[in-house]
């Protein structure tokens, strides 16, 4: 790292405001210190020079368009194809792809990374290589992961960090969310400081954010990304943004999953391996901490909440698949150059912590994704699963460098808001952080599903989720447990394209029910069975009842005309049970005065009732039972 850029980046003024920063002292075992305010520069240009570059002695032509143009835009969607076509003429570590295309054709690029010519993932795993992918622009106007991306890639032509090559194959995926991107305009991020030039928009070019679309898989280039991950079965993966707007001194903020939603192996390779990376930075003038999101908006004091991710965001969908992913949000607020500086660090710094124990990372996913198998296997010991986590309120604290606030009535809200002013000697408060997760809804794992034929919503997701599906070849009886929905409530408006179903009643019960040739089969013992629960479940967040994909399943499509339920009904009420049962209904009064209740009461207790109304086409096989199955095709 050059002196003129150290003096920039950690000019008295930033440092002022970064380096009162501590390390969450209770979620790792590190000794924390505050760096001190007053360090001289001198003593902090040693301590940065190992981690950061700059475009000092690098020929102009390798420079990246914003280092070309002082930070002030961000290289557009044809400027970086460019870019990493240059680079990859320039060396034999790189190959240059595309994993898909956007929903207006435009190239999602992927970079190849081997100093051993692995650029296959047959070749990649055969050569017991760990395989990383760093993704950025999953939201086109956080672009500080595709700029530093692109800067690690020209260092490393240029003969640069070259022991970063030893973490195994690199991907790196620069442009997620290629038409946003290319929608740019400097008024799409008004909490971000800079590129001054513009950057692009947080949706796809049909409306949808990606990062609420890993698992339902609307977009199409969500269905790409997985299919890269079946393809490539990634061991680490990189999700690169900037925050929304919160206000504190540090630069780099992170979220990872934890144990119990995150497998044993995993957590402890974590546990293991993040510690020192964030050590590093932190000792090279990069103070960093976990994500935040405060527990009182109106009083940062009450601490702050990483949260618990869901299946539709980056960091939960890796976990169910039991892969690592490392959510990385920069700083909002401090200069772009400043927070692309910063976001190279931490990758150059996570690619060199993997180089120096590969092998550990694949061991660890290889037992998370056994045990997964394992809890599977039609012998294995009845065993629970979770649809839904929370966070804990616990007992950990982090040091927290906020900045000051004050409260005030809002005028825009007429309610109560608080108002931030960040200065060198804000105080550095020690709050409550909720960060474990807890499970809030717990149900027995099947030995697997089975899925009705027809419903190929239901059907392209698995399929695209790379799950092993079974089709059955021959009809058969069998014993499962049904769910069956009702009283359900749509929401009150659209969200990502869908409206959704918010609530609605569910039981479950065993019974022997007709399974059709042609049914699927989706069996418990693979690696990714979880994909399949969270979108089976109607009650997981985000399944695929919950996003409005099996609406039909609510409808009721024949009726019975009032004047032959009448007849019916009439001679009903000579059963003594029947009448007790309608005698008691009626004493509701909300009941006894809804005709159309009264109606489907009757309708009911009839032989022409529809009772595939409110039938899940989802079958669980809660026993070991061997089936006529084949291996399903796409």
């Amino acid at each position: 790292m050059s002196g003129r850029w150290c003096a920039r980046f950690l000019s008295p003024g930033v440092l002022a405001s970064w380096l009162p920063a501590f390390f969450p002292k209770k979620a790792y075992s590190i000794s924390m210190k505050r760096v001190p305010f007053l360090l001289s520069i001198a003593l902090i240009l040693v301590l940065a020079a190992p981690l950061v570059s700059s475009a000092e002695n690098i020929p102009d032509e390798w420079l990246t368009i914003a280092e070309k143009n002082g930070f002030e835009i961000t290289a557009s969607h044809s400027q970086t194809l460019e870019f990493l076509e240059r680079i990859a003429a320039q060396s034999k570590l790189i190959q240059v792809t595309t994993f898909g295309n956007s929903g207006l054709g435009r190239q999602l690029p992927l970079v190849i990374v081997s100093s051993d010519g692995l650029f296959t993932p047959e070749a990649a795993h055969a050569a017991g290589k760990p395989v990383i992918l760093i993704q950025s622009c999953i939201h086109p106007g956080e672009v500080d992961g595709k700029t530093a991306s692109l800067m690690i890639l020209r260092d490393l032509v240029l003969g640069k960090n070259t022991e970063l090559l030893d973490a195994g194959v690199i991907l790196f995926a620069p442009i997620y969310n290629a038409d946003g991107h290319e929608d740019i305009s400097p008024t799409n991020r008004a909490n971000q400081h800079g590129p001054v030039g513009g950057m692009g928009f947080r949706t796809t070019a049909t409306g949808l954010d990606l990062n609420r679309d890993h698992l339902k898989l609307d977009s199409v280039e969500a269905r790409s990304l997985a299919s890269l991950v079946n393809d490539w079965q990634p061991h680490l993966h990189v999700d690169n943004h900037v925050t929304n707007g919160s206000h504190h001194h540090w630069i780099l903020t992170w979220s990872r999953a934890e144990a119990p939603q995150l497998a044993p192996s995993l957590d402890r390779w974590l546990d293991t391996h993040l510690p020192p990376v964030f050590a590093r930075l932190e000792q090279a003038g990069i103070p960093n901490g976990p994500y935040v999101s405060l527990i009182d908006g109106t009083n940062p004091a009450k601490g702050i909440d990483s949260s618990v991710a869901g299946p539709r965001y980056s960091t939960g969908y890796f976990t169910l698949r039991n892969r690592i992913s490392l959510l990385v949000e920069m700083y909002a607020y401090a200069p772009f150059e400043a927070r692309v500086r910063a976001n190279q660090a931490l990758l150059e710094e996570l690619l060199r912590e993997i180089a120096s124990e590969p092998k550990t990372l694949i061991k660890a996913v290889n037992e998370a994704r056994t045990r997964t198998i394992d809890l599977g296997q039609p012998d294995a010991k009845p065993s629970d699963i979770v649809l839904r986590w929370k966070t804990t309120t616990g007992d950990d604290t982090v040091a927290f460098p906020v900045c000051r606030w004050t409260a005030q009535d809002s005028t825009v809200t007429g309610k109560p808001m608080i108002r931030f002013s960040c200065a060198p000697n804000d105080p550095v408060l020690d709050v409550p952080w909720r960060h474990q997760p807890e499970a809030e809804l717990t149900i027995k794992r099947p030995r697997g599903y089975i899925l009705m034929p027809g419903w190929e919503e239901a059907r392209r997701r698995l399929v695209d989720h790379g799950l092993t599906l079974k089709e059955f070849t021959a009809p058969m009886t069998l014993e499962v447990e049904t769910i069956r929905l009702a009283h359900a409530k749509t929401a009150s408006g659209p969200y990502q394209g869908r409206v959704g179903i918010e609530d609605f009643e569910t039981s479950r019960r065993t019974e022997r029910r007709e399974i059709p040739e042609g049914a699927l089969w989706i069996p418990a013992d693979q690696p990714d069975f979880e994909i399949a629960v969270q979108l089976l479940e109607p009650e997981a967040p985000d399944s695929l009842v919950r996003w409005g994909l099996l609406n039909s399943v609510f409808e009721r499509k024949e009726y019975i005309g009032l004047d032959t339920l009448e007849t019916l009904a009439r001679d009903m009420l000579s059963d003594p049970e029947i009448r007790k049962s309608w005698e008691q209904a009626l004493k509701d009064e909300d009941f006894a005065g809804n005709g159309g209740a009264r109606y489907i009461w009757w309708y009911q207790k009839t032989a022409f009732w529809d009772e595939s109304i409110g039938l899940m086409p989802v079958y669980r096989v809660m026993n070991p039972v061997d089936l006529p199955t084949s291996t399903a095709g796409r």
